[in-house]
């Protein structure tokens, strides 16, 4: 009767992703330039993808509900066509563990775009790394502590 199972507050939530092995093997390769996980590199990626002004600035146009982040709302319209996702047939899964605050944010992304919190994940890391100003604040702030061949390195495999 009482022994039910306690969840643990800190619990992380799983998210796996399909991108192109392309795009997965350049995720790779950064996390192994920034000697980090690949878990935690996609993570933070997502994380501060979800509410850079950059990041928005870019998948705006797919936003069929309005959309929150700090201060800013931005506009959806129900209207506009639903983002389509094709992946081809060279494609692979990345496990990202978000704490539940951040899934939360991740998931009223995906509210936003009429998508599931998995294909906005896989949406996330397309953008961020292709986006130059974003990468370049996203090494600027977080992989500041590299040394400049490494930082060179990441510019050349994200053809910065």
């Amino acid at each position: 009767m009482g022994n039910r199972r306690i969840t643990r507050s800190d619990k992380k939530v799983d998210v796996k992703p399909t991108i192109s092995e392309s795009l997965k093997t350049t995720l790779y390769k950064l996390a192994e330039i920034c000697d980090e996980p690949v878990k935690d590199v996609t993570e933070r990626l997502c994380n501060t993808g979800a509410v850079s002004e950059i990041i928005i600035e870019e998948i705006r146009k797919w936003f069929r509900r309005d959309y929150r982040w700090n201060n800013t709302i931005t506009m959806g319209y129900p209207e506009r066509p639903k983002l389509r996702i094709t992946v081809h047939p060279n494609k692979g899964k990345v496990t990202i563990k978000f704490k539940q605050r951040d899934f939360d944010q991740l998931s009223v992304l995906a509210f936003s775009l009429d998508i599931t919190p998995t294909t906005a994940a896989a949406v996330l890391i397309r953008v961020t790394l292709g986006n130059k100003r974003f990468m370049q604040w996203y090494l600027s702030k977080y992989l500041s502590h590299l040394e400049e061949m490494k930082i060179r390195e990441i510019y050349r495999l994200l053809k910065l």
